[in-house]
């Protein structure tokens, strides 16, 4: 089929090296199949790099290793601990020149401290999830707008009434108030709240116009892409902004933390050709019921194992909230409440403590919320004061290796 002709060409082209080359192995479809291809045309050993957390039920890891096996890679793993995490967020600040958005940055910095052990240069999967479908608030959003337009017959009234009769019973599990908040039951049917609040902010726009003394709109860089495709399907319109947006974010994570460790990241599926063919494609061929990236599944099928092609994303996940909650956080939370710290000139203190009780006692899970500020305290740190390593844990333990 053509994604796989074409998917074997942009990849080929990218095995051009003077230096030693690898491929960092999360486990996925779209690493897997690289470096499935990479094995196909290479003449030596392939040599693969993987990551994970000691907290193995968000360490994609075992998914990896049997990638690995079953290709007959040469294989190495780093395992990352909570006081290795934060004791280096300081420096990887510093790297990626602002507050770190999100903390695969951290994991993907010691995973390019491995690779650049053995290896310059590295193939990633990145890009594929915005061309063809693969994150699974595209089709959840697609749901909700689609069942959103039935509510809507509703009374306003009505709506209300039952979004705050849910939000307060005590009938339903913390969890199932929680999932429902997510629906478009529990939000206005705007794209700002149904699909911005929902999927992308640690904050809604509400709630950081109530934590900041001077608020903002903070949408209006998505919303000038988003509104620009006004009378496309609402996958190509997500695809589209999320290309402009979100994904300019993660090859930025990519390139800073692969950079910091003095080897190169290219990302085959961003070859512009592949990339205009990829957006060519019918949306019914890249969603298709509830398989996400369904053609390009259906063109690496024969190169992976099926539990491969078909395990649930989990869009490499960091025990954050099992970290924060542990009593060697409360050095971590206590710097966001520094009077002589950035947040202090910027946000309501109430507020700030507030959210930092609710979250200590388990009441709310603020643990987006929590890294966000904290990536700001830190920052500031960094760049104005220039206290890099107070307040951070610190540990003379190196990350395992195997």
């Amino acid at each position: 089929m053509e994604t796989r002709r074409r998917l074997e060409e942009t990849v080929r082209m990218r095995l051009m090296s003077d230096v030693p080359l690898g491929m960092f192995l999360s486990g996925g479809v779209d690493s897997s199949a690289i470096a499935a291809l990479i094995k196909r045309d290479a003449s030596g050993p392939v040599k693969t790099f993987a990551v994970g957390y000691e907290e193995a039920r968000f360490s994609e890891l075992s998914y990896a290793a049997q990638v690995a096996r079953t290709l007959g890679t040469e294989h190495h793993e780093i395992t990352v601990g909570m006081d290795q995490f934060f004791d280096h967020l300081p420096e990887l600040i510093w790297h990626e020149d602002k507050p770190i958005t999100w903390p695969s940055s951290v994991s993907l910095y010691f995973v390019s401290k491995l690779a650049a052990e053995q290896v310059k240069v590295v193939l990633t999967g990145e890009g594929s999830d915005e061309l063809f479908g693969g994150y699974e608030r595209y089709r959840w959003n697609m749901l909700n707008q689609k069942y959103a337009r039935m509510y809507s017959a509703l009374p306003g009234g009505l709506r209300a009434w039952i979004r705050n009769r849910i939000a307060g019973t005590k009938l339903l599990q913390a969890s199932a108030r929680r999932k429902i908040s997510h629906t478009f039951i529990g939000r206005d049917s705007g794209v700002e709240s149904l699909f911005l609040d929902n999927f992308y902010c640690a904050f809604s726009e509400s709630e950081l116009n109530s934590l900041l003394q001077d608020g903002g709109s903070m949408y209006d860089n998505y919303l000038s892409y988003w509104n620009s495709r006004e009378d496309a399907p609402l996958l190509p319109r997500m695809l589209y902004a999320d290309q402009k947006t979100y994904l300019v974010e993660l090859l930025m994570k990519q390139d800073r933390m692969s950079m910091a460790c003095s080897i190169e990241s290219r990302v085959p599926f961003l070859d512009h050709h592949f990339l205009e063919f990829a957006m060519s494609i019918p949306d019914h061929l890249k969603i298709r019921g509830g398989t996400q990236k369904y053609v390009l599944k259906k063109a690496v099928a024969d190169l992976l194992p099926p539990e491969i092609i078909h395990r649930k994303k989990m869009g490499f996940p960091t025990p954050l909230r099992q970290w924060l909650m542990e009593p060697r956080a409360e050095t971590l939370l206590n710097r966001l409440q520094k009077r002589d710290g950035l947040l202090a000139a910027y946000l309501d203190r109430g507020e700030l403590d507030r959210l930092i009780q609710q979250h200590r006692t388990g009441l709310i899970d603020a643990t987006d919320r929590l890294w966000r500020l904290l990536n700001l305290q830190t920052w500031g740190d960094v760049f104005l004061s220039g206290a890099r390593g107070r307040g951070i844990p610190s540990s003379q333990a190196a990350p395992s290796r195997a």
